[in-house]
């Protein structure tokens, strides 16, 4: 119970302190996300030992499931932030994202892990796979507000927002398949991943969420036609029926974190409701009740001895992760979205894939099938580098964007001042 007090004491500082200061930090050089880290690690082991996840239960486990609730709030967020008409002009770049671009991260990361770990094939590419998806909740603190609206055009936001919040659910397919290979034989591997993985878990899940999205959105304009409700909040509603998604989910052996997007997305295509200020709230709300919380866990979960024990190869892991992950995939591909995104476009979104809490649940989640601590040590190296730099980076590198923004491509010319 003491524990407990301590932890709701501390992440209610945190929260009222961030909202107090929330113009100073927007100008300083760290981001929410980074400073809530820091604080979980000055309260945690390896600093005032004030918090430790061991005294609450089993560590991976309270990673999971608290990075998954996360996820499914902050996957909401993003689904109903997106613009129908951006999304549309955007949906070339946004499916080459998704497809080459991933494969792309993927293989490159598990390269650089294979080389400077000197793990096995199987075990670099799981690690490669939780660390390929672009994390949502960090990408959100850079797309979404005031400073984002002032400095970044309208394609570059939804871009970024709709690809972070589809490839955490599609990583689900990248994570199972090496799991699977290292725990069977190479047959039952491959069928159990087509089928309850690839089948089932990704199509599954988006199925399930868009036909759950779709009823949320249906039926909360018959109950508001037959007067029904007497005042909406659509931020209650949507956190309801994510959590409602995301339990249904697992009890279907889906993809929990694709459902809710998938739900998300088609909850804002089929209803009426486009209030951008309730989205802003949205947005809020979801970073200081959810977002925040999640980052001190993280920050008290840092396995400093670990890191140390995988020494210099770790820190050039890292370095490197963060220069060749995604960059060179998305340059790569920038010429066949010229049309939509220009090239100065395409060098922001190569830089800003951000990992945050997808990659904390995929190697919690490689965690409770494997049972290897591994790969939450050396994800965890990674996901704290990448907050610490893109937090550091975002803001400067915003600004140096919106001084030469370069011409909008005729594609998304009319998407450019709103």
């Amino acid at each position: 119970m003491t524990q407990l007090n301590i932890a709701l004491a501390v992440v209610g500082s945190v929260a009222v302190c961030i909202a107090l200061l929330s113009a100073l930090i927007k100008r300083s050089p760290i981001s929410e996300p980074a400073l809530a880290v820091l604080i979980g690690l000055a309260v945690g082991p390896y600093g005032l030992a004030w918090l430790d996840l061991a005294r609450w239960g089993e560590p991976f486990g309270i990673l999971e499931q608290a990075a998954r609730l996360t996820l499914a709030i902050g996957l909401m967020g993003v689904a109903l932030r997106l613009e129908r008409d951006a999304l549309k002009a955007m949906f070339k770049p946004i499916v080459l994202l998704l497809t080459f671009a991933m494969l792309g991260m993927w293989l490159v990361s598990s390269a650089l892990a294979g080389w400077l770990l000197g793990v096995s094939m199987w075990t670099a590419l799981l690690l490669g796979a939780v660390i390929t998806p672009t994390d949502p909740v960090v990408a959100s603190s850079i797309v979404t507000g005031k400073f984002a609206k002032k400095h970044l055009p309208l394609r570059l936001r939804n871009t970024l927002s709709a690809e972070s919040g589809a490839n955490d659910g599609l990583a689900y397919a990248f994570v199972m398949l090496p799991i699977l290979m290292l725990g069977h034989a190479p047959v039952q591997a491959w069928s159990r991943w087509l089928i309850e993985s690839v089948l089932i878990g990704i199509g599954g899940a988006a199925l399930m969420g868009a036909i759950v999205g779709y009823a949320a959105a249906r039926l909360l304009a018959l109950a508001e036609h037959k007067k029904l409700v007497a005042s909406t909040s659509l931020l209650g509603y949507t956190v309801a029926f994510s959590l409602l998604t995301l339990g249904l989910a697992k009890l279907l052996h889906t993809d929990g974190v694709l459902a809710v997007f998938a739900a998300g997305l088609a909850f804002n295509l089929a209803s009426d409701k486009h209030d951008e200020q309730e989205e802003e709230n949205i947005q809020e709300a979801v970073a200081k009740l959810f977002t925040l919380p999640m980052f001190v866990i993280f920050g008290i979960a840092l396995p400093l001895h670990e890191w140390a024990a995988l020494g210099w190869p770790l820190v050039a892991l890292a370095l490197l992760v963060l220069l060749l992950r995604r960059l060179p995939a998305v340059m790569l591909l920038a010429p066949a979205w010229r049309h939509s995104l220009n090239t100065r476009d395409s060098v922001y979104l190569g830089w800003f894939g951000p990992l945050g809490i997808a990659a904390i649940y995929y190697s919690a989640l490689a965690h409770s099938h494997l049972h290897d601590a591994f790969y939450w040590h050396a994800a965890s190296a990674l996901i704290f580098a990448s907050i610490m730099i893109h937090g550091v980076t975002a803001a400067p590198l915003s600004r140096l964007y919106a001084q030469q923004p370069g011409p909008a491509p005729r594609h998304s010319a009319h998407l450019a001042e709103s």
